[in-house]
Formats: C-alpha cells, structure tokens, sequence
C-alpha cells in the first residue's frame, strides 16, 4: 500500500471513528437522560466514572495516567463528582499523601445501568452489522488495543479481555 492509500484509508477510519463517537454520545446521553436517576454527565465524566468503577479503586495518579488528562483537570472533574455524590475520595491507610477514588455505595447499582445502557449502543450496531462483521470488528479491536498496549502500556481504562 503507499503512502496516498494509506491516508485515504487513515482519512476514512478517523471519519468512522468521529462519526460512532457522535453517535454513542447522542444515543447514550439521551439514553441517560430519560432513564436514569443521576445529574446530567458529560460524556468526560462518564469516562471518568467507568474507568474509576473498572479499577475499583484508584489514585488521583492512575486515573490521570489512565485517562491521559492532566491532574489538575482530574482532580477538578473528580471533586464536580464528589459534590455530586456518584464518587468518594479517602486516604490512603498505607499512604497519606494520596487521595483513594472510589464510586459511591449509593451509586453502584445506576452506574452498572449507566454502563449497560452505554453498551446497549453497541449492541444494536452489532445486531446491524451481522455476526460476521461483528467478529472482524472485534479481531479489530483487540488487535489495535495490543498496538497500543505495545506503545503507551497497558491502559486500566481498557478492558482487554475476550
């Protein structure tokens, strides 16, 4: 393939790829907004919650380094959080000087619908796409989660598993 192949083909994946974002986020936040009893999020502070909500716990630091965000930006979406009661901040026991994030008890069972609804988007595409594009699409997937894993390291946010 040469170089002007392969930017046309670069060029048509990002627009995909912009276009599904678009997508998840107007079908999720309508979603959100009409079923469940939380503040209204930004597609930001969901990311944010289900990264925390798949590592079960984490630091100011890790939730940076898993969303690639600054921690100062962190550290403000996470006390909007806070204020809003969907996630708690803690000691460290074994550490005092760092900060321990966690999703609020009171919170659990609407973030695992937040998280069901968020998916339920995925899977009426793979019910359109059909079973085989469905299972390209996942060899896909996997395969480019490992090309980053190989250039930025495993990322927390990402669930990897088959």
């Amino acid at each position: 393939m040469n170089s002007e192949e392969k930017m046309e083909l670069a060029r048509i994946i990002h627009a995909t790829e912009r276009r599904l974002h678009r997508f998840c986020v107007s079908r999720f936040g309508t979603d959100a907004e009409n079923c469940l009893p939380l503040p209204a999020l930004t597609f930001p502070q969901v990311n944010m919650i289900m990264t925390v909500r798949d590592a079960q716990c984490v630091t100011l630091k890790q939730l940076s380094e898993a969303l690639c965000v600054k921690s100062p930006a962190v550290s403000a979406m996470v006390d909007r959080l806070v204020e809003m009661g969907l996630l708690t901040r803690s000691e460290n026991p074994a550490d005092r000087r760092e900060v321990l994030i966690r999703i609020s008890p009171a919170h659990e069972i609407t973030i695992g619908e937040l998280e069901r609804r968020g998916l339920q988007v995925f899977v009426e595409l793979v019910d359109r796409v059909g079973p085989d594009f469905a299972q390209d699409w996942r060899a896909l997937s996997l395969r480019i989660q490992q090309v980053l894993d190989e250039a930025q390291g495993p990322n927390p946010a990402n669930n990897t598993e088959a």
